[in-house]
């Protein structure tokens, strides 16, 4: 045993200053997800920190010899090395901040065709700067050079100390929530999107009739369940606005230090009409309109099966015209397709803008303003006045993240004002508290103009509500402070002039995966069994289901629990197998 730790790791002595002071980051990353998950405790804190600091100072030593063994051997290019390394610790901590989730595979693909131009802000480079300058004094003050042989001995070494340690880290054999995500964290980005690459892919099914161990799992959640549930009162003209990331805490009437002007539109209609407050099930606005679409909360088995449940394809079989506008390029990502498959017959967005002189002046940064978006759609509705029955799906651009709008092409917003200077300051720069602002003002004159031209009559309901939440706490200027669950969440509005009679359900785990029933509800149709989702309106037990990174999070009255994409417990495969199943009609 001495000669064996003589020859293999006593070499690594001599690394241990120059490791340790590269982990500094990953240790950094580690402590801020830590905390979005609300995982911080005396296990994260004492035995997760030491495993995720070994695990770091490994990955990093496999990373730094490997390129070592490949013949680099220029400080610069190696410290170029860790710093791309950083960027992905940034990417993970990025989508972390925002979504409360990983990188890995599935957000590869929204990488191109999206919009950079925020790279250019000096404080990000700064922030490169600094990711730069550590690995570079790091490796120029600490690196002890070795020999080739040397490098790829510590390569070997350190490669199969990585490994022993990702298999035998004991947080694995702790049951608890806070042992599960500090789990989860422990893995280092690039070991995190490898083994989601790697890993075994969901298996999607559509079937007509559920399989007896299926039926009975999906009876103890109360899914698929029939209800004597019955609108008194239906629409034949629906807009459905899906905010881009609205959350509960940029509404003064939920967060009371958002100044009231600032929400003072969304305060008046949430006093005036009825509202619930969602729960979150989405991460992004793909997978965000993909639950809301489908009341299914496998937002991947919906569009990449072409929709197997979509309210909007029932309301097309029953007459609608179906129509989504958004602000953003909808040739993105191949949305103009993938939502053609969900059922809209048109689909409008800065592609299209772009080619009308009216609106192509104010298109720039992610796409057309809110409120030229606005006015397009009140256009679009007088020349279809005449329509019997028509569903829009209007999805802003203005409050996309991470700042919200920087350019507003010359379009004029009353200043916020408070007592509080750190608070009015915030309101002058770009980020989400302002958009959220400037995007409530257009609100209001959306609303207006509606109400001016008669487009909001008795057959007419405006629903408002988000396509995801914005669970960032970032420049916030203490409008954040004493942030609550409810926060992340978001609101849904309904506004009509006939009234909707019935009164929504005071269950507490209503979510977004609701939105679909409902709406068929008020428009006088009935829900496909194989939703999820109950409509708001219905009296029985809701149970939200949140598809993560590797696991799912199932919440309802009688409590929460985290399971497992690999789980072995018998009744979690089932559950996991009925969550990748669409259960169409039979016919």
């Amino acid at each position: 045993m001495k000669d064996f730790l003589k020859k293999y790791l006593l070499p690594l002595k001599q690394d241990i200053p120059l490791f340790s002071v590269l982990a500094i980051p990953g240790l950094v990353m580690f402590l801020i997800g830590l905390n979005q998950f609300n995982a911080l405790g005396a296990l994260s804190l004492t035995l997760g920190i030491i495993i995720k600091f070994v695990c770091e100072f490994l990955t990093l030593a496999v990373i730094f010899y490997f390129f070592h063994f490949l013949g680099v051997k220029r400080i610069w290019a190696l410290a170029l090395v860790i710093f791309l390394y950083y960027i992905s610790l940034c990417a993970d901590l990025a989508i972390l901040i925002y979504f409360k989730e990983r990188f890995v595979s599935k957000y590869l693909m929204t990488l191109g065709g999206a919009n950079y131009k925020f790279m250019t802000d000096i404080r990000l480079l700064i922030i490169f700067a600094i990711l730069y300058s550590l690995p570079y004094f790091a490796i120029k003050k600490l690196w002890v050079k070795t020999s080739f042989k040397q490098s790829t001995k510590k390569l070997a070494v350190t490669a199969v100390l990585l490994l022993l340690i990702s298999c035998i880290s004991p947080i694995k054999h702790i049951s608890t929530e806070q042992a599960f995500y500090t789990n989860l964290l422990i893995d280092t980005p690039v070991i995190n999107l490898a083994k989601d690459i790697i890993s075994n892919k969901p298996q999607y099914q559509i079937v007509q009739k559920l399989p007896t161990e299926l039926e009975d799992i999906a009876k103890e959640y109360n899914l698929f369940t029939p209800t004597n549930f019955k609108n008194k009162n239906t629409y034949k003209k629906i807009i459905l606005l899906t905010t881009e990331a609205l959350s509960n805490k940029f509404i003064s009437s939920f967060n009371p230090n958002i100044p009231p002007e600032a929400s003072s539109i969304y305060d008046g209609l949430l006093y005036y009409y009825h509202y619930a407050s969602l729960k979150p099930v989405t991460l992004s606005t793909l997978y965000g309109l993909s639950v809301i679409f489908s009341g299914h909360p496998n937002a991947e088995l919906s569009f990449k099966n072409g929709y197997p449940l979509s309210f909007v394809k029932l309301l097309k079989d029953d007459g609608f015209k179906t129509v989504f506008i958004r602000g953003a390029n909808e040739e993105y990502m191949n949305e103009h397709i993938t939502f053609k498959q969900a059922g809209f017959d048109e689909i409008y967005g800065a592609a299209t803008f772009e080619r009308d002189p009216k609106y192509a002046a104010s298109v720039a940064w992610w796409g057309l303003t809110d409120r030229k978006l606005f006015d397009f759609v009140v256009e679009y509705l007088k020349h279809h006045k005449n329509d019997e029955k028509i569903f829009i799906d209007i999805l802003n651009v203005d409050t996309h993240v991470p700042t919200g709008r920087t350019d507003y092409l010359g379009q004029e917003y009353p200043e916020i004002s408070d007592i509080n200077p750190k608070i009015e300051a915030l309101y002058k720069k770009p980020n989400m508290p302002r958009a959220f602002a400037r995007h409530n003002e257009d609100l209001g004159r959306f609303l207006k103009n509606l109400q001016d031209e008669n487009l909001l009559n008795e057959d007419t309901l405006l629903i408002i509500t988000a396509d995801h939440p914005f669970y960032a706490n970032l420049e916030g200027g203490g409008i954040y402070k004493g942030a609550r669950p409810m926060f992340n969440e978001v609101p849904i509005i309904f506004i009509s002039k006939k009234p909707i009679l019935e009164n929504i359900s005071p269950d507490l785990f209503k979510s977004q995966q609701d939105i679909a029933p409902t709406i068929l509800g008020l428009a006088g149709l009935n829900t496909p069994r194989g939703m999820f989702g109950r409509s708001i309106f219905d009296n029985q037990p809701h149970t939200v289901f949140n598809i993560k990174d590797g696991y799912v999070k199932i919440s309802n009255t009688s409590g929460s629990k985290i399971v497992p994409f690999g789980s072995k417990d018998k009744q979690n495969k089932a559950l996991l197998e009925l969550l990748n199943t669409a259960v169409t009609e039979e016919k």
